[in-house]
């Protein structure tokens, strides 16, 4: 009888630890928060000025992202990098 307690109680820690590892797995792989910063400084790591046209695009990005895109096109930035900056925008 002690000999199943101890089994029992073993594979309960085992199955405790695998559980909080796989909580903790999860917990840490979900994203963080996209916000407008997020996309000013994708602009600014690829070299581009922040005017206040592309602040605005940014701050767009929040709440519409073909407002954001089309500001930031229009203020010089490419095409694929104003997809990827409004992506961050999006939360």
């Amino acid at each position: 009888m002690i000999k199943t307690k101890k089994l029992f109680a073993g594979g309960f820690a085992l199955s405790l630890t695998t559980s909080a590892l796989i909580v903790g797995t999860v917990v840490a792989a979900s994203p963080a928060q996209a916000t407008p910063a997020d996309c000013q400084r994708y602009l600014a790591d690829r070299g581009y000025a922040l005017t206040d046209a592309r602040i605005n695009g940014c701050a767009y990005g929040a709440q519409t992202n073909w407002m954001c895109w089309g500001t930031l096109k229009n203020s010089g930035v490419l095409e694929n990098h104003a997809t990827n900056a409004c992506d961050l925008a999006d939360n």
